[in-house]
């Protein structure tokens, strides 16, 4: 059995290396990993012209991308394969073209065949938060529907 923490290593430098015309190596080419352990990742991202919104700075949506995708590797690390069922995340600041940024992503815990992980987003020079965000997964062997005595895949 491959060991999930070497499997989310490896996801994020594919991540890093892909074509822009693949999502969401687009708003994440260039994150540099920083450590990647059993239910927690750490990453740095330069923030570039690819995601930034109308007023110059970080668009919210690349934000809930990273939210999202460090998030998910953050639960992939401890392993199992999961499909997310609700993110939500609170902006405080925001980065500009050229700031560097540091997510972290830590998975909080899990129940049953739930399980949630905290991301934070953080300016690298000043240490200010620019978000916070809770994602929230279940395991993909728990979307199955048993419909007339047969087992379907989820339409969600």
């Amino acid at each position: 059995m491959v060991d999930p923490v070497l499997k989310a290593t490896n996801y994020l430098k594919e991540l890093c290396n892909a074509g822009l015309e693949h999502y969401p190596a687009s708003i994440l080419q260039g994150i540099q990993t920083v450590y990647v352990g059993k239910g927690i990742v750490q990453c740095k991202l330069i923030i570039t012209d690819r995601v930034l919104g109308e007023d110059g700075t970080i668009h919210t949506g690349a934000v809930a991308a990273l939210m999202e995708t460090m998030g998910a590797t953050a639960i992939f690390s401890a392993g199992g394969s999961h499909a997310t069922v609700d993110l939500n995340y609170s902006l405080y600041s925001t980065a500009k073209k050229q700031d560097e940024v540091k997510i972290e992503a830590r998975l909080l815990g899990r129940k049953d065949d739930l399980a949630s992980a905290v991301i934070e987003i953080r300016r690298e020079c000043d240490e200010e938060l620019i978000a916070t965000g809770r994602l929230w997964m279940v395991q993909r062997r728990s979307l199955n529907v048993n419909h007339n005595g047969v087992d379907l895949p989820s339409k969600l």
